[in-house]
């Protein structure tokens, strides 16, 4: 990682202290800021004709992105349009997401739907995981996929590594190096596919009996009665505090991600700094305890959160106790626990719900920190 991009992920958490105060008053409103060269935007409907002189940071429901970006672009949201030509490289994550564009560099997307169109083009290599994934256009050094099916029917340079429940090669795929496929049954591939390199296929069953046993042996089980204890211990001595974690992550989702999501980018670079420094080894051993113990309270405090819109929806206007919250919370957690274990699409809600729970977190205590300033200089 360059100097420059460590700075410009750094920058991310500054944005915030100008953005969230705002979006959470007005989240149906876009909040633009520069710094320098590079563009944040933040908000519901996010578009982007012109593309950014500097690096391109994105968050919101929808966003479509157009023009040049003459550095990194990182989005984040519901639905992602990309078609604006990238210099550097690219990170993207949501629930669909479609690369139409040009990127200098490397590509990392993650998502719930991904493809990368017929005129797309990834200079570098691209890394990709999801629940379905389709590659139609061209990617320059290597290919990358973890994902519950795979569809390939595009041009790649270099290797192709896949590990997929399902995987399938059209008839206009050109793949230069060698194809590797793990998965539960060989790959079907079109005949009129070209694989220069050959193919090579590892059976790897995902979901099988032994799978089953260890995603629900009793050390799972055991993390489990952690998550509850934990978690109602928290909602009995800090009830107010949980209900505004709550309410924060109801109003404001797609803020709350973006934060947690640059929560937990910039935290290891502000590290690395601090380590070099030598001096700032004490305090950086310090963040590292509370940024690791920050990310179990994230997700407890997504679960805290779902449980909490859950109970809005069913009491209207009836506040709920905090025996309700503690109901709740278990009830979460358990559908969770069976969820969090399905292959690939398990491992990518863990992912969505620690940024989001962090988000809120980060959030909620920031405006309750601000509450109780205001309150004191009023006094």
């Amino acid at each position: 990682m360059t100097f420059g991009r460590a700075v410009t992920l750094t920058l991310i958490g500054s944005l915030w202290l100008w953005i969230a105060p705002r979006a959470v008053l007005a989240s149906e409103h876009t909040s633009t800021k520069m710094f320098g060269n590079d563009l944040f935007l933040a908000g519901s409907d996010v578009r982007i004709s012109e593309g950014s002189p500097g690096d391109a940071i994105l968050a919101g429901g929808w966003i479509a992105t157009g023009g040049a970006v003459h550095g990194d672009e990182v989005a984040t949201g519901g639905q992602l349009n990309l078609a604006a030509d990238v210099d550097g490289s690219l990170y993207a994550a949501g629930g669909r997401v479609r690369l139409d564009g040009k990127v200098g560099r490397n590509a990392r997307v993650a998502g719930g739907h991904v493809e990368l169109g017929p005129h797309a083009q990834v200079q570098g290599g691209l890394t990709i995981g999801g629940g379905e994934v389709a590659v139609d256009g061209q990617v320059g050094k290597y290919l990358q996929i973890g994902a519950a099916s795979t569809r390939i029917d595009g041009h790649v340079s270099g290797d192709v590594d896949v590990a997929s429940g399902e995987l399938s090669v059209g008839p206009d795929a050109v793949i230069d190096g060698v194809l590797t496929y793990y998965g539960p049954r060989p790959a079907s591939i079109d005949g009129g596919a070209q694989i220069r390199g050959g193919t090579h296929f590892v059976e790897r069953r995902h979901w099988d009996r032994s799978g089953h046993r260890r995603a629900f042996g009793p050390a799972a089980w055991i993390w489990l009665a952690g998550w509850i204890i934990v978690g109602s211990i928290l909602l009995a001595i800090w009830p107010g505090f949980a209900r505004q974690v709550g309410e924060v992550a109801r109003k404001s989702p797609w803020v709350v991600s973006l934060l947690g999501f640059a929560v937990l980018v910039c935290v290891p670079v502000a590290l690395l700094f601090l380590v070099i420094t030598i001096v700032g080894i004490p305090l950086a051993l310090l963040l590292l305890f509370l940024y690791l113990l920050l990310l179990p309270l994230g997700y407890l405090a997504a679960a805290a959160a779902l449980g909490e819109w859950v109970l809005s929806r069913r009491r209207s206007g009836v506040q709920p106790g905090a025996r309700d919250r503690i109901l709740m919370l278990i009830g979460v957690l358990l559908v969770l626990f069976v969820l969090t274990r399905i292959p690939v699409a398990g491992a990518a809600l863990r992912f969505v719900l620690i940024i989001a729970g962090v988000g809120s977190l980060v959030m909620a205590s920031a405006l309750r920190h601000r509450g109780e300033t205001a309150t004191a200089t009023t006094t």
